[in-house]
């Protein structure tokens, strides 16, 4: 068979064949994770690890009972207080200290020492006694009613007349507010057992004195 009689049989098929239509091409778009590096199986074992709702959130039921919140450094329910892990405490040791019993072995702190215990002691806060004007560490509570005001005043009490410290201690209520400050007056200043008291304070649970926060609806 000769060139020109292949040409024409090739011709008559393809005239013959019927015409298809080709479905239009897809494009599939992949989203890149930028956090991953621009790599999707970056993306696929963040998936794998930590699953599909990864980010920020307040912690379940079951997870606050666990008490995690105690062993890590921050706060777990996203209301930004500052305050280190009660775990510190084995380090620092400020609340197992006792207060010294004679004034004679104490000595006014310095500004530097100050500053140092007072990061131990995590919402008191610098300030000067009405009265004299000497310095002093104070802290203010907003409990839920006057009744639960009065018994802050009792509990904060009696962590100052446990440690025989009661005389360095002054409390003041105002409605369902209380303020506490404290200062070794008899010595002019600020001494370590201030410090000690107040971290007592802080170990105190006064959950049933609060005010309910109204649940937060995060969008």
């Amino acid at each position: 068979m000769n060139n020109s009689a292949l040409c024409s049989q090739r011709q008559a098929c393809r005239q013959a064949r019927p015409f298809t239509a080709q479905p239009p091409r897809r494009c599939r778009l992949v989203t890149v994770n930028s956090q991953a590096g621009g790599d999707v199986r970056g993306a696929k074992m963040e998936k794998g690890l930590f699953g599909e709702n990864f980010g920020a959130r307040d912690p379940f039921a079951g997870e606050v009972a666990t008490n995690f919140g105690e062993n890590v450094l921050g706060n777990y329910n996203t209301e930004h207080i500052i305050k280190p892990p009660d775990t510190i405490k084995r380090v620092l040791g400020l609340s197992a200290r006792r207060c010294q019993d004679n004034l004679g072995s104490l000595t006014v702190l310095s500004e530097e020492d100050r500053e140092l215990l007072r990061n131990q002691v995590p919402g008191w806060r610098m300030a000067t006694l009405q009265a004299d004007g000497k310095p002093c560490i104070q802290q203010s509570w907003k409990l839920k009613d006057e009744a639960a005001a009065e018994q802050m005043v009792a509990r904060v009490s009696r962590v100052a007349a446990d440690e025989g410290h009661a005389d360095s201690l002054t409390v003041n209520r105002v409605g369902t507010e209380v303020l506490a400050q404290l200062c070794t007056a008899s010595l002019g200043g600020l001494t370590e057992n201030d410090f000690i008291v107040a971290s007592k304070v802080n170990d105190l649970n006064i959950v049933d004195l609060l005010p309910k926060r109204k649940p937060r609806f995060w969008a």
